[in-house]
Order: C-alpha cells, then sequence, then structure tokens
C-alpha cells in the first residue's frame, strides 16, 4: 500500500539523516515548500491527495509511543521538522478539496470537507509552535499543554479518513487504533510509576 510505502521511506530517512534533517532543516522547508506550491497547481497526485502529508503525521505520531533508545532517540531530534514538513504538504491537498468542495457548493451539505477545515485549524498553532525560534517563546508546561491539540489532530484526520469512505478505512483504523492503544499503555505505564514513588515517599 502506497501510505505505508511513504511511511516507511520517512521512518528511514528520518533515522538514517536525523542529524542533516535537524541541521538543514529551513532548506528543506524551502524545497517542500516549491515542491508544495507546483503539486497545487497539477492535477490529483501523491501531494494533492494527501498522501505525503499523512505519511509524515504517522511517523510523527508514533514517533512518541517508541520505547526509549538510539531509535527514538533519532526520530526525537527530527520530530519537529517531520510535524512541519507534513503541515507543508497538507497545504495543496486543503487548497485543492476546499476549493473544490466550494465550487461545488456541497462543502456545508458533506461532513468531509468540514472535519478536514477542522484538521487544519487545529494544525495551524501547532505548525507555528513547532519552529524553534518561536518555541523558545514558550515555558515548557506553555508548550507541552499547547501540543496536547496533536491529539484532537490526530482523532480529526482519522475522521476526515472514515467519512472520505474509501477502501483504506482498515489500514488506517488499524494505524490510529493502534497508535492511541500504545498511547494508552504508556500513560498506564507512567501513572503506575508515579503511584510508586508516590508510595516510597509515603512510606520513607
Amino acid at each position: 500500500m502506497l501510505i505505508l510505502i511513504f511511511v516507511s521511506i520517512i521512518f528511514i530517512l528520518s533515522i538514517l539523516l536525523s542529524k542533516q534533517i535537524h541541521k538543514f532543516n529551513y532548506y528543506i522547508y524551502a524545497l517542500a515548500f516549491v515542491i508544495s506550491m507546483i503539486a497545487t497547481g497539477e492535477k490529483a497526485n501523491i501531494i494533492s491527495l494527501g498522501y505525503v502529508a499523512l505519511s509524515y503525521f504517522i511517523v510523527v505520531m508514533y514517533t512518541g509511543v517508541f520505547d526509549k533508545g538510539k531509535t527514538k532517540k533519532k526520530l526525537m531530534t527530527v520530530r519537529a521538522e517531520n510535524a512541519i514538513l507534513g503541515t507543508i504538504f497538507l497545504i495543496p491537498h486543503a487548497y485543492g478539496f476546499l476549493e473544490f468542495y466550494l465550487d461545488d457548493g456541497r462543502f456545508f451539505t458533506s461532513l468531509v470537507p468540514v472535519i478536514g477545515l477542522i484538521a487544519l485549524l487545529i494544525a495551524i498553532p501547532l505548525f507555528i509552535t513547532s519552529f524553534r525560534f518561536i518555541r523558545k517563546r514558550f515555558t515548557y508546561k506553555e508548550w507541552k499543554t499547547l501540543h496536547k491539540l496533536a491529539y484532537a489532530f490526530y482523532i480529526t484526520v482519522y475522521l476526515h479518513l472514515v467519512f472520505i469512505d474509501n477502501s483504506r478505512l482498515l489500514i488506517y483504523t488499524i494505524i490510529f487504533g493502534l497508535f492511541f492503544i500504545l498511547k494508552g499503555f504508556e500513560k498506564l505505564k507512567n501513572h503506575m510509576k508515579t503511584q510508586k514513588k508516590l508510595k516510597k515517599k509515603m512510606i520513607y
């Protein structure tokens, strides 16, 4: 499946070229933006259909649930870069389909564009605050709280895919479902660790 191929490529590049991606991130953003603008003016393609953007967001999603180690460290190094690139590649998809639904007069009669627009609006503050020079203006707690919106973004993206009613829905359900299951286990594990620490403090 195309989406799994793109996800695999991004994962591999993020691991093997994490230092280079991080070092030359703004050059990569500029290149991605140019490619996105070209894709916007073209007919349906892998970028305008949203495959590339979705692949980046899946990598960003799963980076957060990897166990600690060298792989996670490398992925975390470029997590912000991957999130920014995903949003840049989202532009042709959002623009093309919003234009289509508005011209067709079905924007307010279909859940697909409405949910897609909600996802885009959630993505904007996440995109802006993923740039390190902007992130520095926030405290860690403020930034972390804001970026909890990412979960709302993932849910709306999944719902957007559900209402498109495509043949790949099972794959998307497995991808997003597995992520939330793993995230739930991670939260439970961290909660149990916190409880153990509190018990030890109470004993001493």
